[in-house]
Order: C-alpha cells, then structure tokens, then sequence
C-alpha cells in the first residue's frame, strides 16, 4: 500500500504548485516521511505546507531535524526516547570540514535512540547498526546531493520496526554513468541493470580492493540473518527482497526501507557469518 501510494504521488506531483496539503495525513510511515520530506526540500517554491497535524508536526515535518538547522539535535532525540520513533531525520553528505564529524556524531545518537526504543540486543543492535552504516555511506559516497534522511517507526504490537533512508541524488544509474575509473560498465544502460549489478557487489568505487557489498551485504544480513525485509527503489527499479521489477515510473535518487523483526531473538546470532 504504501509503495502504492509512492507511485502514486510520484504521478501527480506538480513541481509548479505553490501549496502542497497534508491534511488528510494523519500518520506518516517512514517510507512516505522521507519521501516527502526530501521532495519538499528540492522545490523551495512550495512556500505553503498546509495541514500538518499533531503526528506530522512532532516528527518535524517537513523541515526535519538536522544540525544544519540549528537544532539543539541531541536534546531533542533523548527527549523522544519514551516514544515509538524518533523525527525525520535529515544529515549532511558533505565530505569536508566539520560535516563527516557532525554526520558521524548525529547518525550514531539515531542508531542508539533506535537501540533503546526497541531494546535490542547487543548482538543484533551491532547487525542493525552495521547495516544502517553501509546504507549511509552509500548515500554519502554515490549520491551526489546535498543530504539524505531517515526515518524510524517502531510498531510494537506488531512487533517490528521500519527504517526507511533516502536522497534525491543521482541514483544508482547515475552513479554507474558518473564513473571514470578503469572498470567498464558500458553494459549498464538501465536503472534495473544498474540494481542487478549493485546486488551482485559489482562497484563504482575506485580501489579494486574496495568492496561493493553496500546494498549486497545489507540484503543478506537482513532477510537471512535478521528475518526481515529489503525494499529499493531507484529510478524504475524495485527491488524487493530478492524480486527485482518495474516500479512503472522513475523516482528520483534512492530509496531503501528495512524492515526489522524485534522478536525472537538468538543469542548465537552473529551479523559477521553473513558478510562475505
């Protein structure tokens, strides 16, 4: 439903409106919080958010919390601990001066927030935080925007929670088609193309030696080690867990939502047996 409703918005939004009403949105899951926080923030001349209810506004929608803002960011996430989630987030991927620090600084305080809502295990805490790692590196190395965001709901009587990471950059695509090095992907001409080689660790970084397990790895520690779901889009292609199709129109940048069992868990559960 909410890939659905994605689709959907994607199809009628109207870059030349003026007002945008989010009235009728009572309750933002992750998925569609980033979307839209990410989308408002590229089209400054939508001078009139309308509608923001109760839930919206306590998740700092539109503007989201971020040192860029000026928050006083890490009082304000201790003060959300006794909640089921925390607010849109949104960091620099700056990759100079105080940014990298600021940015390490603010996602390790979300990926600990997110530790003691849930109460997670130091086992499986350390597999989540490692995965969330990978996923933001991967926005702050490829795609070439100013910031990415992160949203986190955690549903306790179903028992799971959904974090959801976004930019508007250059997506997968563009990150092939904007390499230069020695390694030839000609091939990728597709945004599905594009995920099947991602998937397949095959990387644009510049050192052979790096890996490219960004998206691969965070996969296989999710669905087979946590038990928990992988979706991504980028352009028209979704990917879900190990299905990938045609999302019928392009999305711009990347999306990527996790969906994490907090349940069940093993003690002899280690994140390393999945990495390869």
């Amino acid at each position: 439903m909410q890939l659905l409703h994605l689709n959907i918005s994607i199809r009628r939004f109207d870059s030349r409106l003026k007002t945008v009403d989010f009235s009728k949105m009572n309750f933002t899951p992750p998925l569609l919080a980033v979307h839209y926080a990410s989308l408002l923030s590229e089209f400054p001349q939508i001078l009139n958010v309308e509608g923001i209810g109760s839930y919206l506004d306590t998740v700092k929608f539109p503007s989201c919390l971020s040192p860029a803002n000026g928050d006083n960011w890490e009082s304000i996430l201790d003060s959300y601990l006794h909640k089921t989630f925390i607010p849109i987030i949104k960091f620099s991927t700056n990759p100079t001066g105080d940014h990298p620090s600021i940015r390490e600084k603010l996602l390790s305080h979300v990926f600990s927030a997110i530790r003691r809502i849930t109460r997670l295990p130091t086992n499986y805490f350390t597999a989540i935080s490692y995965l969330l790692s990978e996923l933001t590196d991967n926005i702050v190395e490829h795609s070439k925007h100013e910031f990415g965001y992160l949203a986190f709901q955690y549903y306790r009587d179903n028992g799971f929670m959904d974090i959801c990471l976004a930019d508007r950059g250059l997506g997968l695509l563009g990150s092939y088609q904007d390499y230069t090095g020695d390694k030839d992907f000609s091939h990728i001409t597709d945004h599905r193309t594009a995920v099947d080689s991602a998937v397949k660790g095959r990387s644009t970084k510049h050192l052979a030696e790096d890996r490219g397990f960004g998206i691969a790895t965070s996969r296989k520690i999710l669905t087979q080690g946590l038990g928990g779901s992988f979706v991504y889009l980028t352009g028209n292609a979704l990917l879900i867990n190990e299905e990938l199709s045609n999302f019928g129109i392009d999305s711009k940048g990347a999306i990527i939502l996790v969906r994490i069992p907090v349940s069940n868990f093993r003690k002899d559960f280690k994140w390393s047996d999945f990495v390869e």
